[in-house]
This record gives C-alpha cells, structure tokens and sequence, in this order.
C-alpha cells in the first residue's frame, strides 16, 4: 500500500499549485497525493464555516471589500476562524503513521501535522512588503496571524521560495535557520508560443494583472518619450485594461494564455517596471520566448534580469533610453533575447524548479 501525500493549496494562486501538482506527482509516483484545497474542502465543506468565514471577513475587512471590490473569499486564509478550522482538519484527516510528508502552496495558512515532515512552497512574506523603497501599509491582520506566519516558517522542514528576495525575508524577518531556506525560483505560466509571425520592431509588450503595482504609469510615461523620438513605437498592454487611449497604445485586456504566449512571440522588447514584485513570472516568460527584459531592480525581478546581457535593469526615469536602445538596435535585441532564452530554460521553469524541489525533498526524507 502506498504512503500518503497531502499537498494543500488555496485556489486563487491556481497556475502556479497547478504546475506544482503536476511536477510533485511527477517526482514521486510512489506516493499516493491527496489534494486539499481550503477553500473549497474546508471552508466551503460546511455551510456553518462558510457563514462564519463571511461574517469575520466583513467585519476585519469590510471597507476593504466595498471598496475596492474584492470578495471576502480572497481573505479567508487570514481569518481566525479558518485558520482554526484548517487545523481540527489536518489533525482529523492526516494520520501520521501513513503520511509520507505535507506539501503547501502559499505561507497564508497553516496545514502542518506533528511527525510529519512539511514543506512550504512561497512567493513572498507579509514582512517582506517592508523592505521596498516604497512600501505599502501592511494589510491588517488578525492577532495570531502573524504568529502563525512564523511559526510555521520556523517549524517547515524546508521553505522553499522563489526568489533570493523571499528567502532573505524568511531568514531575517522571521528568524529562520538559512538551511531550512531554498530558492527555487519559480516557472512559466503560459505555453512557448508556436506563432510563425515576426516580430513587430517597434512593439513593447506588458504583461501584468495590477497595472499600478507593476508600473503601468511609470512605463507609460517612458513610452510618451519613446514614441517622440521613434513615432512608430508601440505598447501593448496585455493583462489589464487601464483607461488609455493614445496614439500608439493598444490595450488588449485579459486574454487567454496561448494568445499571451503570442504576444510574447510577435513583440519586440518587454518591459516591467514593477513598483512591487516578489518574483515575476512574467518576466521568465517573457525571456523563454526570447525577448530582452527591461525592468525595475525591486523584488525579485533582480534576479530574473542580467543587466546589459539579458536586457535592462532600470530605475523608472531611465526606462526610455534604455527601450530606445533597443529598438534602435535589432541586432542587440536577437543577443539579449538569446541569452534571456538561456538563462530562462536552466531556472525558470516548473520542471527545473519542481526537481530542484523534489532533490531537497528525497534528501530529507532520506536523512
């Protein structure tokens, strides 16, 4: 009989749990996985739960809510009510004796059981937003929230996270042993687009959901500038739909992902001036379909550029002359985008990182 495998995860970090799943099953075929989404098995599991869980998230975040229209699921990993639910859950349904270990996505929870090695799968920390230049206020949070956050950082057997920014949060913000902290990075999103169209020259693609924490403005202004030297320069603005309309500017919205994949394959230049960024996926992509990367040096996205080989890595106010040097310059961009290509494929994608995560697994459930 094959020993257990829990791996939990909370639906709206889908593509990426998605991807891990898949990965982790492929690592291990000798375990038998159990998938636990917490909001769908646990929350929504009991009508009574469920009520509680809107009751508590309109009284902690209700202007929030209304607001900026959010729905209270999106805060029902930091409520005191699920986060005790999800532990009777785990202390009800994995039995030690029979579970090889517990796989979590996402630090918004706690799904550890006592003799059963844990491992935490992360893009970022609530205290890592404090170390941007320009920090948001932190979300609020219930008492014990926090705690739980650290707690379950210090007792995982490994934090495996995707960007030496998030590990350097874990180590320090949260008092963490470096040893039981590894970057692993994390993979691509959307398909290697089989497009056989050419490359626009003068296209600048963006890809990214929150148009303010990624840059939009700050790209847009560099883009005013572009377009006043090179008047047939364009931006394409894949992934959200800002109120812009100006010459040169396409604004496509949400798409699905093959037809993003596209996009990354019929561009010239990609740029991601994010304000906020623990690890960018996008940019990854953006490199396996061979496009040089200018970006802002926040967060992770450091790490996902190699300034002056890969593309750019630019504050805001320098982000023209550097997309002008690229469009002036086709040659300079099939380099960069070769090289992006390169260094993408050995880091950047979901079976690099899921067997650099399994190789660290093996060896401690060996030890």
């Amino acid at each position: 009989m094959k020993r257990g495998a829990y791996f939990f995860r909370i639906g709206a970090f889908s593509l990426i749990n998605d991807a891990v799943e898949r990965g982790l099953r492929a690592e291990f075929p000798d375990l038998a996985w159990r998938v636990v989404d917490v909001e769908r098995d646990i929350v929504r599991g009991s009508a009574g739960l469920l009520l509680r869980a809107h009751v508590e998230a309109a009284f902690r975040y209700g202007p929030r809510i209304v607001a900026q229209r959010q729905p209270p699921r999106d805060f029902f990993p930091r409520l005191n009510v699920v986060g005790r639910a999800i532990h009777q859950w785990v202390e009800r349904e994995v039995d030690p004796a029979r579970t090889a270990l517990v796989f979590q996505t996402q630090s918004l929870f706690d799904a550890r059981r006592e003799g059963v090695p844990h491992f935490l799968y992360s893009d970022h920390t609530y205290l890592a937003n404090r170390r941007y230049a320009q920090p948001r206020p932190l979300l609020p949070v219930p008492r014990g929230w926090l705690e739980m956050e650290r707690t379950l950082y210090r007792r995982a057997t490994v934090n495996f996270v995707s960007s030496e920014f998030a590990a350097a949060s874990v180590r320090e913000d949260y008092a963490v042993p470096a040893e039981r902290v590894e970057c692993v990075f994390s993979g691509q999103n959307v398909p290697l687009s089989a497009s056989s169209a050419s490359r626009n020259p003068a296209a600048i693609l963006f890809v990214g959901v929150d148009w303010e924490r990624k840059g939009g403005p700050e790209l847009l202004a560099a883009f005013r500038a572009v377009r006043a030297a090179r008047p047939e320069a364009e931006l394409w603005i894949v992934g959200c739909s800002p109120a812009i309309h100006e010459p040169g500017v396409r604004v496509v919205g949400r798409v699905a992902p093959e037809r993003v994949a596209d996009f990354y394959r019929e561009a010239a230049v990609f740029c991601l001036p994010s304000r906020m960024d623990p690890s960018a996926s996008v940019i990854g992509e953006a490199a396996l379909h061979g496009l040089p990367v200018v970006a802002t040096p926040v967060g992770g996205n450091a790490e996902r550029v190699r300034d002056g080989e890969t593309g750019f890595l630019r504050a805001p106010e320098s982000l023209a002359p550097a997309l002008l040097e690229l469009l002036a310059d086709g040659t300079r961009r099939e380099q960069m985008g070769a090289a992006a290509r390169e260094f993408a494929s050995a880091r950047f994608t979901w079976d690099a990182v899921c067997r650099r995560m399994a190789d660290r697994i093996r060896a401690e459930l060996s030890a």
